[in-house]
């Protein structure tokens, strides 16, 4: 092969693993559906060849070799197997056999399916290297097939198969033989290959014995069964509707049992062979829910036995005075030699207990089974030995670096892909390939498969035990603290047996206590002191052990290895390669200054310089003169150009307003550049009675002069041009346009509110009118369920750091700068506004903003209703609930404000819509909230800031309805 092939084959797995082959042979074009057809002809053409070649011998190491005989084996070995296999399994994985895999491609694939079979079983040299390539090809096949081929007999019942599809006539003409038996004559059929491994089971072979059952038969039937029992006569309800012709396969539990422990007479067989990278391949494949637990236990058995050998040798070796290794004992040298690599130990075997599924292990917890408790105690025991042993830890992290397992794609893996060797063909991400040469970020005590698989078993074991077992388990944790033996644990625990019987009568634990009896086999347990002992202080040691293998640091003993962690490590390596200060470039130098210099001087200063900064931006540069001084009147300033910029990018705008940084930074300075004062808006002027007339006229001028000095520059036509683009979705840049509209319009600018009408009549700008509309429906009000689903969070402390308070009602901020917005285009009885917000005359749509309003007045009080009802059967409010009460009532008084300034003057025609509209269901509302309230609040004395709130939003309700009245 080119030095390219392996990008080929590359690109050809990831396209195999994109194709929607269902859809391509649905509805794709006649064009692709037949060269579907041809690549699966083809490569059925192609493998019969080679085993054409193999079988007359036409392959051999001279040189002399027929120049096509050795193309052909080259491209099947290196490109076509790992595609077919790639293909197959991506077709198993979504199903898309029953359409696909029909007519001439189900015969390619039968071509091929006994191709594979024959190739496998075939001694031959070149057959050894691909023997696990051509099984794992043969499994994926298998998966996909449509038809139970291993079952001929039923084949009847399948209406996938070409010979149910198809005449004898039209079979003729594929060239199929005349019955389904001879299409595939070297393939035992199932029953035969069951016994064929059981044997192999049962007498004891090794692996060099039979190469082929366990390289061939074994994947092939680790598919099929799966695959077949899905739809077989155990299949669960949705896949064998009623009336529906019996099953076309029979496959059962039972064989899916034979099949598992056969493997696992296999695996113990053949412990301690050099090389075993078929047992991953094995305990990769996904298995049913039909799948029971028994055969699980004398494998686990067997690793149990293992473990206590290799524990034994290795405290042999830690008791013995060994100087140097040359002078070592046999036992400890044959301790290093079970713990290389090259001999499969348990993690190598470990992820097989993952095989019982979570329905099975909660039929164990509801139903206890002796098999799942034996099996959680070898499970435990092996972990134990695991935890003590610094050399099985070393050992099982060699093993999966050097194997390139990926544990945690395993443990988060679903049921198509349990566990496989990261690689870029394997579809693994670019982090895992980047990452793949680092010990520490393979491996990790966390993702260790024994803690996993002890973790999924655990529920087992904690139901073993009785609910007044839990202060013995508690006891023996703490003198398994003080480094107890096993032997003095039970002791202790024989001796205070007593307080067993303190707990019983607690009311707690009695109806837990029913339950527990009720459990068959339990009743006589819990009389029982022996088995009472054994079994809290089985479990009691796996927990001590868990727990101080995930929090190693409470243990003293070795903690001087981690004085130094992992990131601070990394941390000082870091400031090793750091550029010094002298050596950066200017530039970055000047840069870090600034950010210092910002810090230490700027932030600390009370002057605003947002005023000086607009200043700076709002004169012209030119040459100075008098020559100049005429130019520079004509020639736009930085502040108009950065204005007509932003105001070009809102005009543009299609869709939506992207977030743009610069300008939220510029509107923001421009903002706070008119120093925003509302004290005497809302009441509180009774601080400013000392400032003199002089005074307030001064601050009037300047704020009148720094409003002009922006919309002057198209500000205000800016603020609308943004509101118009947002098309009603709220977010950053909304929130500070409107702080912008906010502040040019204070204090009722009649100038800013007259530029800003001539615009909209000009243009005939609705979609300011739509935007406004589209936000006041997206403004939240409160929401009692999400209140209440936050309670119920806290109280089962799942809440987060940072709180979940702010989720109710959590735009207000916004909500009041929007109608404030609104109530400041009025402010100052400005009656053409006024009418204009209700109607406006010559667009092609009108929308009435004083409707809205009333509207979104409407859903708040009732969200406020809800809230109260919700604490009328309480005697206090709690702090959260007068924070969102706050929240409320503050929007609502702003609410109430924009609507007085919508009719004051008076405006008639606003004031006629408002009498019309649903405005007076909200006011009763209120009134009826207002009357239950005061009487709840006035109750307690920590809820006086509440009910000023709550009085003050009533004066503001009162001074609307008289501005109704005006007039």
């Amino acid at each position: 092969p080119g030095t390219d092939a392996p990008a080929v084959v590359n690109c050809l797995h990831i396209l195999a693993r994109s194709l929607d082959a269902r859809t391509v042979m649905k509805s794709g074009p006649e064009i692709v559906k037949a060269g579907l057809r041809s690549f699966f002809e083809s490569a059925s053409e192609d493998i019969e060849k080679m085993v054409e070649n193999l079988r007359l011998g036409k392959v051999s190491q001279a040189r002399t070799q027929v120049k096509g005989v050795g193309q052909n084996l080259t491209y099947t070995t290196v490109a076509l197997l790992p595609v077919l296999t790639t293909l197959f399994q991506h077709i198993a994985q979504h199903q898309f056999g029953d359409d696909v895999i029909l007519d001439d491609v189900q015969v390619s694939c039968y071509r091929t399916l006994c191709s594979i079979y024959s190739l496998g079983t075939t001694k031959n040299i070149y057959v050894e290297k691909l023997r696990p390539a051509l099984g794992e090809c043969l499994a994926r096949l298998a998966a996909a097939m449509p038809v139970a081929f291993l079952e001929p007999q039923l084949n009847e019942y399948n209406a996938c198969s070409v010979y149910t599809t198809k005449s004898p006539r039209e079979r003729a003409i594929l060239g199929l033989p005349n019955s389904v038996e001879e299409m595939c004559p070297d393939i035992p059929v199932l029953e035969r290959l069951m016994a064929d491994i059981g044997g192999l089971a049962e007498s004891g072979a090794r692996y060099t014995e039979m190469p082929h059952v366990i390289e061939i038969a074994l994947p092939m039937l680790c598919s099929y069964l799966p695959r077949w029992w899905e739809r077989g006569p155990e299949a669960p309800p949705p896949a064998l509707p009623a009336g529906a012709p019996p099953p076309c396969t029979a496959v059962t539990s039972d064989h899916l049992n034979s099949l598992l422990g056969n493997i696992l007479r296999i695996i113990v067989n053949n412990l301690g062979i050099d090389e075993a990278s078929w047992m991953k391949r094995l305990a990769g494949f996904p298995w049913p829910d039909g799948l029971k637990g028994r055969p699980m236990v004398p494998w686990e058995l067997g690793g149990v036995r293992v473990i206590e050998t290799l524990s034994q040798r290795e405290r042999e070796r830690e008791d013995g005075s060994l100087k140097h290794f040359k002078w070592m004992s046999p036992g400890p040298r044959l301790l290093l030699q079970d713990l290389s690599l090259g001999s499969p130990l348990p993690w190598d075997l470990h992820p097989l207990p993952h095989l019982p599924s979570a329905d099975l292990r909660a039929q164990w917890l509801t139903e206890p089974n002796p098999s799942a408790e034996e099996l959680f105690r070898m499970v435990g025991e092996i972990f134990i030995y695991w935890s003590k042993s610094h050399n099985f830890k070393r050992e099982e992290q060699n093993f999966v670096v050097q194997n390139e397992i990926n544990n945690m794609s395993f443990l988060t893996a679903d049921n198509k892909s349990k566990m496989a060797k990261v690689s870029p063909q394997s579809g693994g991400s670019d982090q895992e390939r980047t990452k793949k040469k680092r010990r520490g970020d393979r491996y990790s005590v966390q993702t260790s498969l024994i803690v996993a698989t002890l973790k999924k078993m655990l529920p087992i074991g904690l139901n073993m035990c009785a609910p007044t077992d839990q202060d013995l388990i508690t006891l023996a944790k703490t003198r398994y603290a003080l480094k107890d033996t096993d032997e003095e644990v039970r002791e202790f625990l024989n001796n205070n047996l007593h307080l067993q019987g303190k707990v019983e009568g607690s009311p707690s634990l009695r109806w837990q206590m029913a339950l527990y009896w009720g459990v068959p086999g339990r009743e006589e347990d819990a009389d029982d002191p022996e088995k009472i002992v054994r079994r809290v202080q089985e479990v009691s040691a796996v927990l001590y052990h868990l727990d101080q293998t995930e929090h190693p640091y409470k243990s003293k003993k070795a903690v001087w290895h981690k004085l130094l962690s992992k990131q601070r490590r990394r941390a000082v390596v870091a400031c090793f390669r750091m550029t010094p200060l002298y050596n950066l470039p200017t530039h970055r130098a000047c840069n870090m200054f600034l950010e210092s210099y910002k810090a230490a001087w700027i932030l600390t200063e009370d002057h605003s310089f947002e005023d000086r900064m607009i200043d700076d931006l709002s004169v012209s540069w030119g040459p100075p003169g008098g020559v100049g001084g005429e130019l520079d009147r004509k020639k736009p300033d930085p502040l108009h150009q950065l204005v007509l910029h932003f105001s070009r990018t809102a005009l543009t705008e299609k869709s939506k307003l992207d977030e743009d940084y610069l300008y939220m930074a510029y509107a923001d300075i421009m903002a706070k550049s008119c120093h925003l004062e509302e004290g005497g808006e809302n009441g509180e002027g009774e601080e400013e009675v000392e400032v003199s007339f002089e005074e307030k006229e001064m601050e009037k001028q300047r704020l009148l002069y720094q409003q002009a000095r922006l919309h002057t520059r198209g500000a205000a036509e800016m603020v609308l041009q943004m509101i118009s683009a947002c098309k009603g979705e709220t977010g950053a840049m909304v929130s500070s346009t409107l702080k912008l509209g906010i502040s040019i319009l204070n204090g009722g600018n009649a100038e800013v509110q007259q530029k800003m009408l001539d615009y909209l009549k000009d243009k005939k700008e609705v979609g300011f009118f739509q935007s406004i509309q589209a936000l006041m429906q997206t403004c939240s009000v409160l929401d009692l369920n999400a209140f209440e689903r936050q309670n119920k969070a806290e109280g089962l402390g799942m809440v987060n750091e940072d709180g979940t308070g702010e989720k109710v009602m959590a735009d207000d901020e916004f909500t009041q700068d929007l109608f404030r917005f609104l109530q400041l285009l009025c402010e100052g009885h400005n009656n053409d506004f006024q009418n204009y917000l209700r109607t406006q005359t010559g667009n092609t749509t009108t929308i009435n903003i004083i409707i809205c309003t009333v509207d979104y007045l409407l859903r708040l009080q009732e969200s406020i209703s809800d809230f109260y009802w919700y604490y009328s059967g309480k005697d206090v409010i709690e702090e959260q609930g007068k924070r969102n009460f706050s929240k409320a009532m503050s929007v609502a008084k702003q609410v109430f404000n924009s609507l007085t300034e919508y009719i004051q003057g008076p405006c008639t025609g606003n004031q006629q819509s408002l009498a019309h509209s649903r405005l007076w269901d909200a006011v009763v509302g209120f009134l009826h909230v207002f009357a239950h309230m005061m009487m709840k609040l006035a109750q307690d004395s920590s809820q006086i800031e509440l009910l000023k709130e709550l009085l003050d939003l009533q004066k503001d309700m009162v001074v609307m309805l008289l501005s109704l009245l005006e007039g």
